[in-house]
């Protein structure tokens, strides 16, 4: 198997078009030129020659929502089943491969393509860290080597989020076994942890839980804050002030009990070493002013 793009500075979509076919041609060539007649010795070119996967046209193909399509989108497009199916997790493949789409592939393209999205340009997103990889003006770093740094930093990336939104979908019957069975309305009570804050959203429609509680990979339980939106910093009701920053003894002595671990100063997450502790504490923080 032989991969084509066009060489000189790379951006983000071809680096993850290329990671992507990697996922099914690991020992893939790539082969980084504009010449048509090398490019037409290739087995699949994307990002250049005009073809299937070359979206630098004025009849560009848009996503519904009128995001056009740039090199890995489309070839997202055709090979996101196949790249989800060979994970083997029984995840529905559609739900997988339009997630990642939205939340992923969409801003590449949508940057690829010039569409301004609405962001802090001052905070660095996944193209502006693929195209840092490219060799500055001033060294003599190879391009071609720098490339394919990119494409491995992509790969962690594709397969980071393929397996968080497969975790995520995992969990929601989970989540909502959960929210059935709460013994009180305000505590959202999980046996052991695991992706919440989505699908609990979508269940709590009057925002009646204030506190999500959990085991921890380490044997200890933690108390977390249910945030007033997805994505916001803001609590529906932060933990206890007295709480914040105080660890162990002293939280303790505050809170009555001998086993409390630690309050984060910003009072969204505490924790405890046992649940007996932990749902006290969720219980007096419900109590609170």
């Amino acid at each position: 198997m032989v991969i084509g793009t066009h060489h000189g500075k790379f951006h983000a979509d071809e680096v993850f078009a290329v990671a992507i076919l990697k996922q099914f041609y690991p020992d893939a060539k790539v082969i980084r030129s504009r010449d048509e007649q090398i490019l037409s010795h290739c087995d699949i070119v994307v990002d250049v020659g005009r073809g299937k996967y070359d979206h630098h046209s004025t009849d560009k193909v848009y996503r519904d929502n009128g995001i056009p399509y740039a090199s890995a989108g489309l070839i997202w497009r055709d090979f996101g089943h196949e790249c989800v199916d060979r994970l083997d997790t029984g995840a529905d493949a559609d739900k997988v491969v339009q997630i990642i789409d939205e939340r992923l592939i969409q801003a590449i393209d949508a940057i690829d393509n010039g569409v301004d999205l609405a962001r802090d340009a001052r905070i660095k997103g996944i193209s502006e860290l693929i195209a840092s990889f490219n060799p500055p003006w001033n060294s003599d770093l190879d391009e071609d080597e720098a490339f394919h740094e990119a494409v491995q930093f992509a790969t962690s990336i594709l397969n980071n989020s393929l397996r968080a939104e497969i975790g995520r979908i995992a969990a929601i019957d989970i989540v909502k076994e959960a929210f059935t069975k709460r013994d009180r309305k305000e505590i959202l009570e999980l046996t052991s942890f695991c992706p919440w804050s989505e699908t609990l959203f979508d269940l709590d429609q009057d925002q009646s839980v204030l506190y999500v509680v959990f085991p921890d990979r380490h044997g200890q339980y933690r108390i977390q804050v249910v945030p007033k939106a997805l994505g916001s910093f803001e609590a529906r009701k932060p933990l206890p002030a007295s709480w914040a920053g105080k660890e162990e003894t002293e939280l303790n002595q505050l809170i009555g009990v001998d086993d409390a671990v630690f309050c984060h100063p910003a009072r969204f997450i505490a924790g405890a070493r046992s649940r007996d502790t932990i749902l006290k504490m969720a219980d007096l923080a419900i109590q609170s002013e």
